[in-house]
């Protein structure tokens, strides 16, 4: 029996509406529009980069896009747009106090979250809409260091390409017989998706306890 991911056939759905709606301006504008959308989500401003990434995977599986490219524009994109938001970051503290956007406790809060979870926050925020946006700033705002930033940046990078560029290209072509199979085994297929996260969870829970102890 093939066991699939839980979202895969969810996001098999929403890729086809995505694929009307965002492959004319793909056409149009092609990695530079790719480039800019996943590059201003690193600092700070909403942009549909992660859509723009799913479509380009797509049209790269019909052959309207370089894979190649693809994949390295927004490796690119996603590494460089959060390394601009860390400098911001550390920047911008005080200028954030001056404004009174950045209360004492707030920042003590920030600055214990990161230090605890480290590394983690970085992977897992990649993929909460909000926290992707903001968490390489509250990183620079939270003195993260330098070489653990750039560790976390990488496997969050690296880890999110593969997800939403790498696997749209390799499962569009499989979507019927995905589609097939989740209508025929939903409740299953959520079970895997959802155990296999709580393990993930237990696991980081586990290390994180472990780490304290020491």
């Amino acid at each position: 029996m093939r066991f699939l991911p839980a979202p895969t056939v969810p996001m098999l759905h929403t890729l086809q509406s995505l694929v009307t709606d965002l492959s004319p301006y793909l056409h149009q504008y092609g990695y530079l529009l790719l480039a800019l959308a996943i590059a201003v989500e690193g600092f700070g401003i909403p942009a549909p980069g992660q859509a723009l990434l799913m479509v380009s995977g797509v049209l790269a599986a019909d052959g309207e896009l370089a894979l190649h490219w693809v994949l390295l524009v927004a490796t690119i994109s996603a590494f460089g747009g959060n390394l601009v938001g860390y400098f911001l970051g550390q920047r911008g503290d005080r200028w954030l106090r001056q404004k009174g956007w950045l209360s004492a406790a707030t920042e003590a809060r920030l600055h214990h979250f990161i230090e605890r979870h480290g590394i983690a926050v970085l992977l897992f925020s990649r993929f909460i809409e909000g926290l992707k946006q903001t968490m390489a700033l509250g990183c620079g705002l939270a003195r993260m260091p330098l070489r653990a930033f750039l560790l976390g940046n990488a496997l969050a990078t690296a880890v999110w390409v593969t997800q939403f560029g790498l696997g749209p290209a390799l499962l569009w072509h499989e979507r019927q017989p995905l589609m097939q199979f989740y209508q025929a085994h939903h409740t299953l297929t959520w079970g895997v998706g959802a155990a296999a996260v709580l393990t993930l969870a237990l696991t980081w829970r586990w290390r994180q306890r472990r780490q304290a102890t020491l």
